[in-house]
């Protein structure tokens, strides 16, 4: 596992996300509910997770932690890849322009278009989308 590639002299990064984990008003059983929330923010919950799923925790502790690295032996490399992840934009229409990049991306990938053709169409239409939604 290494970090992505960058051009030369900038530094690489990814893209953090991740859940919000809340509890309704409205909710029935909102003991019931901060008790699955605590679960899942605490070590035993992330460490599971990670276990059974390949879920990557919030806890550092975690990435190197015996158990985990025994099944993905992979873990340790991934704390600094993490650690340079940045926010995603915090654009109202972050999902539409995501699936515009991942439609053109997906086209440049499997050749059925070039990059550059995939790139400038990308920010032409996600230019569009933003400057549609400003204006409103």
């Amino acid at each position: 596992m290494k970090p992505m590639v960058h051009a030369p002299g900038e530094s690489s990064a990814n893209c953090l996300g991740g859940w919000g984990l809340g509890i309704s008003k409205t909710s029935p059983h909102p003991e019931a509910a901060l008790k699955v929330v605590q679960f899942f923010a605490s070590a035993e919950g992330q460490k599971l997770l990670a276990l059974e799923n390949g879920y990557l925790p919030t806890r550092r502790s975690l990435y190197t932690d015996p158990d985990i690295v025994a099944q993905y032996g992979y873990y340790p490399s991934l704390l600094e890849i993490v650690e340079k992840g940045v926010l995603r934009p915090p654009v109202a229409q972050y999902a539409q322009a995501s699936d515009i990049l991942q439609r053109y991306l997906s086209a440049a990938l499997t050749n059925r278009t070039s990059t550059e053709r995939a790139m400038q169409s990308a920010a032409k239409e996600t230019r569009r989308l933003l400057d549609r939604n400003s204006a409103a």
